[in-house]
């Protein structure tokens, strides 16, 4: 008995879910679009798509090469030098620049970094979404200890 009971909650309940996604089709959009009203008298508003172009900085920018939060640039990318922070034989490091970015390192090459040891490092914007620690995740693609 309970377990008609409970097939019939199940299939009531999954009934509803496809009635309730099935609801809109492209004849009849899920929710109607609204026209702004015009401003002033004899100006008609551009059409709308539905989709939003994003917040406007007023720089006539690229989106692709504004911020994603104010002061928020991509990390340099050549040579930094500064104080490991993460070392060991890797893949992934930690490093404090000079002028006291975090970055965290992902290198494949095995190179050894002591924790607490002055080096220069090449780095590198990557695609990889790996975690390697707090800081920018940048590919280390050389390095040499400051002596």
């Amino acid at each position: 008995m309970r377990d008609q009971v409970t097939y019939r909650i199940g299939l009531a309940m999954a009934a509803g879910a496809f009635l309730a996604g099935c609801g809109a089709t492209s004849d009849s959009p899920a929710a109607p679009a609204t026209e702004p009203a015009p401003s002033a008298p004899g100006v008609s508003a551009p059409p709308s798509t539905g989709v939003s172009a994003g917040p406007s900085t007023g720089t006539g920018a690229d989106p692709s090469e504004i911020p994603r939060e104010p002061g928020d640039g991509p990390p340099a990318t050549g040579w930094v030098s500064g104080m490991v922070t993460r070392g060991g034989t890797g893949p992934c490091y930690g490093l404090t620049a000079d002028d006291g970015t975090k970055y965290a390192l992902y290198g494949t090459d095995g190179v050894e970094l002591t924790k607490g040891e002055r080096v220069r490092v090449q780095v590198e914007t990557t695609q990889l979404r790996i975690y390697c620690g707090p800081g920018d995740l940048m590919a280390m693609t050389a390095s040499e200890p400051i002596k």
